[in-house]
Order: structure tokens, then sequence, then C-alpha cells
């Protein structure tokens, strides 16, 4: 097991933040503009987390997107409540 650190606009637990890796499996599409903001958002927040397997291969596929991908999940649900 690896450990990985996230770089986060919320605060969000470890659970959550697996809930949201997890998630980027199913990603199909990604409104640019958000992710613009995104991107030029500060991200206050700092979360380690050790990998499983599945979340080793979920990072790897994604590669340095993994961070950013995350925190556009977690600005969808916010915005989704």
């Amino acid at each position: 097991m690896t450990q990985q650190q996230f770089y986060l606009v919320k605060d969000v637990d470890s659970r959550a933040l697996r809930y949201y890796l997890h998630k980027l499996e199913n990603l199909t599409s990604v409104n640019p503009e958000r992710l613009k903001n995104l991107v030029e958002s500060k991200k206050n927040y700092k979360r380690t987390i050790k990998l499983s397997k599945q979340e080793q291969n979920i990072t790897d596929k994604f590669g340095k997107a993994t961070n950013i991908l995350v925190n556009y999940l977690i600005i969808e649900a916010e915005q989704n409540e």
C-alpha cells in the first residue's frame, strides 16, 4: 500500500475522499468552465490516505489529473445538493 496526498477545495474526511476517488472510475464527462474555475481555486485542505490496490490503479490511470478530478467531483456533489 502506498500513500498519496490530496489537496482539496473542501474539508472532507478519508471515507468521503475514497468515495470520490472510486467515483472517478465512472466519470464520463467534465464541464470545462467548472474545471477551469477549480484549477484556479485555492486548495486549503490536505488529506493523506493509504491507497488500496484498486485505488492505486485509479490513480495510475488518471495520473496527475487525479487530484483535480477528485476536487471536481467534490464540487459537483456540493452543487447538486
